[in-house]
């Protein structure tokens, strides 16, 4: 039996590839739909142009920051309601994200440079 279903699914992931790389052939791109919009003018610079690392660092920060707040809310809700031993877990944890920004900072991690 779990022969068969390995042999369906090869199959069924075969054919859906084979499918995608078909219907991707199908659509021609031209000049026009290649360009990227910009309100009607010409692009300043090129659309692919990458991402500073430094941006990365701040957007990664930012979502750790930002999921360690919902978690120490819903601690400190936790601790209000009577669960003593939530509340110690979430300082800690604050406190262990605070080095860690501090240690960052240290670096020079988030400084912003003109390059």
């Amino acid at each position: 039996m779990f022969w068969l279903v390995l042999l369906i699914c090869t199959v069924i992931v075969a054919a859906l590839g084979g499918l995608s790389h078909w219907l991707s052939h199908l659509w021609v791109r031209d000049s026009q739909k290649a360009s990227p919009y910009e309100c009607g003018f010409d692009p300043f610079s090129s659309s692919r142009s990458p991402f500073s690392v430094r941006f990365y660092m701040v957007a990664i920060l930012f979502l750790v920051f930002e999921v360690e707040s919902l978690l120490f809310f819903s601690a400190l809700h936790a601790y209000c309601v009577g669960v003593e031993d939530v509340g110690m877990y979430s300082w800690g944890f604050l406190v262990l994200l605070v080095l860690g920004l501090a240690y960052e900072l240290f670096r020079g991690a988030l400084e912003w440079s003109k390059d």
